[in-house]
């Protein structure tokens, strides 16, 4: 067995030459182009050596054992030493890396000849084999049950927060489906307001033709000649004609306000129709034919005798029920 007087001397070349582990033996500024990269691996060899021999049970040793140790390690640290100090502006400083890159090589050899071989009886000392594979079957067995646990708690926190998502998904379209309905509600009841005023103005200009008309009428002039006649007749022509053209304007903007009115309270019946039928659904197929009979409700060009459909009513209509089609299935 090593004595005490070895195990001193093994710790204290042990120690020092690990603090050149924390600086720069292969690459410095100072260097410049010249490296020690050729002695890299066996740097990372020396240093991963010595970290085990810091930590092992050095006592279970044997003498001649623990003197080879002692001797490899003086030589490997003369020459860590001397690559710590290196210089470039020194002469042959090529060379001179060279030949240390050559020593610290030998070096390394020969310390794994002498330790190499003791590091696994040296680990066996510092622990109970059998009892630290015991104890790291353990900790594997308790971890797999915590891992079980975590992805069953995971996937159970899955299901929970797919349902929130479903749950919020559904809640901010009944609101939005509520705003929009309330949207349609105010605005036919503003049309209908404004086609009211028209009807009025159409009516008041309806008595205004009709009252010049019958003063024309019952109002003449005698003695006149041909131009003069002329000049009557075609002063009254323009004056009904252009009440008459007012009259129908103010008629055609009424209709077309009425119309309008007549589509967005029908949009709004729609929507409210829409939200009664989808939460009574109990699939998301159902759904999704009540979204797309919805959307053809209320975006079809509706006729309700006001005004005259339009030309590209159909086209518009077929645009929006197949946007409507590649919605429903993502919802």
């Amino acid at each position: 067995m090593a004595t005490k007087d070895q195990l001193n001397q093994l710790t204290k070349l042990i120690k020092p030459m690990l603090e050149l582990e924390k600086k720069s033996l292969v690459v410095r500024p100072e260097w410049g182009a010249i490296t020690f990269k050729n002695a890299e691996q066996d740097l990372q060899r020396i240093f991963s050596l010595l970290n085990y021999l810091d930590v092992l049970p050095l006592e279970y040793l044997p003498e001649n054992v623990a003197n080879n140790i002692i001797s490899q390690l003086n030589q490997s640290r003369g020459v860590l030493g001397q690559i710590d100090g290196y210089n470039i502006e020194q002469p042959n400083a090529t060379q001179t890396r060279d030949g240390l890159v050559q020593q610290i090589h030998a070096a390394v050899e020969s310390l794994y000849n002498s330790a190499a071989l003791w590091l696994p009886f040296l680990a066996y000392q510092k622990g109970d084999v059998t009892q630290n594979i015991a104890k790291l079957s353990a900790s594997v067995a308790e971890a797999s049950g915590i891992i079980d646990k975590a992805k069953n708690d995971i996937e159970k926190k899955a299901k929970e927060i797919d349902e929130i998502i479903i749950k919020a998904r559904e809640a901010s379209a009944e609101a939005g489906a509520a705003v929009f309905t309330k949207a349609f509600d105010d605005e036919a009841t503003k049309l209908s307001e404004r086609a009211k005023r028209w009807l009025w103005a159409a009516a008041l200009f309806g008595l205004a033709v009709l009252s010049v008309a019958v003063f024309t009428w019952y109002w003449t002039q005698t003695g006149l000649d041909s131009v003069q006649l002329w000049q009557k007749v075609a002063s009254k022509i323009v004056a009904l004609s252009i009440l008459f053209s007012a009259t129908l304007w103010c008629g055609r903007i009424y209709k077309a306000l009425m119309h309008q009115s007549t589509m967005n309270r029908h949009r709004a019946l729609s929507l409210q129709t829409f939200q009664a039928f989808s939460a009574a659904a109990s699939d998301t197929q159902t759904k999704d034919a009540v979204l797309r009979e919805a959307t053809r409700a209320i975006f079809a060009p509706g006729i309700c005798g006001y005004v005259d459909s339009g030309a590209g009513a159909a086209e518009s209509e077929s645009k929006i029920i197949e946007i409507a089609k590649s919605i429903a299935p993502s919802k």
